[in-house]
């Protein structure tokens, strides 16, 4: 069974306030951006936009649209259908999105696309489905953010608007068992959807390492995405530890330690989705281990 840890503070668990700054870039349209700029440690479902309440449900021929994306570059917009929606914790939603050949795109666990809806402006969505060209695509949207809100109060049927798939995905080739049989993996609040994908992929190799073990902070029990399938991860090999904020001392970081960290830095990974603080902990503390810079991996 999945293991739980309790800690207070805030910003350990779901994505609030001011931390999803670090999380994903602006999705407002602002040109000549590079992407070096951006402070995210993993693009999750950061939903910026205008104020608009109700969702296309326009069934003609595929659209198809350009403008300038956040960095400059050219985006072309296609359509998409929501297919399902159903509530996944406290404040989140879990949509399943008909993208159509977008999906050829999407290869590696940790790659992410913008959705919109009318007018509102992009928000950037981390992809918790494993990738497969012939299904739709699950995101994990926090009710957060008018373009995130519009998301979450969808019905099957309607429209929106969606990117290619973007971003290079965790590089875990770098990584690979027989160099790094122990895998430590971090997320915090909607950091949960890639690492979903690189579980569900199969990307991880669990049967060919010796430990994979997730530590996943969230507010509480109520608030965790995805409670019901720790069981299905656990079997698989990826050992669930929950870190909750709501009560109790300590950050995901403060738990790592007291489980003992790291013991063999030379042969150890480290994949990193969440909160700033909590990645730059997490790295400064398996470098001192000897981890090696290559091994600790983000998707940006």
């Amino acid at each position: 069974m999945a293991t739980s840890y309790v800690h207070r503070g805030p910003c350990a668990g779901s994505l609030v306030g001011p931390c999803r700054s670090w999380l994903a870039p602006s999705s407002s349209l602002r040109a000549c951006r590079s992407i070096t700029q951006q402070r995210g440690l993993c693009w999750t479902n950061m939903a910026r936009s205008s104020k608009q309440h109700s969702l296309s449900r326009k069934h003609g021929r595929q659209q198809q649209m350009k403008v300038c994306a956040g960095w400059g570059a050219e985006i072309e917009w296609s359509r998409g259908t929501i297919v399902e929606t159903s509530k996944a914790a406290e404040g989140l939603v879990r949509l399943t999105v008909d993208i159509g050949q977008l999906a050829k795109g999407y290869t590696k666990g940790g790659q992410y696309l913008q959705l919109k809806v009318g007018d509102s402006k992009p928000g950037y969505f981390a992809i918790a489905s494993a990738p497969s060209p012939e299904r739709p695509i699950e995101l994990l949207v926090k009710n957060q953010g008018s373009t995130a809100e519009i998301l979450c109060d969808s019905k099957p049927g309607d429209e929106v608007d969606v990117s290619p798939v973007m971003g290079k995905g965790f590089s875990l080739d770098r990584a690979a068992p027989e160099q790094a049989p122990d895998l430590f993996i971090f997320a915090t609040g909607t950091g949960i959807s890639p690492v979903k994908a690189l579980i569900e992929s199969g990307e991880l190799q669990t049967d060919k390492r010796k430990s994979v073990r997730l530590y996943y902070g969230t507010f509480n029990p109520d608030s965790t995405a995805y409670r019901e399938l720790f069981a299905q991860w656990e079997e698989t090999g990826v050992k669930v530890i929950n870190v909750y904020s709501g009560f109790g001392d300590g950050y995901v970081q403060h738990v790592f330690e007291k489980d003992g960290g790291v013991s063999d830095g030379e042969h150890t990974a480290v994949i990193l989705c969440g909160q700033k603080e909590m990645a730059e902990a997490i790295t400064a503390i398996v470098e001192k281990k000897g981890v090696k810079k290559d091994f600790i991996l983000t998707n940006f």
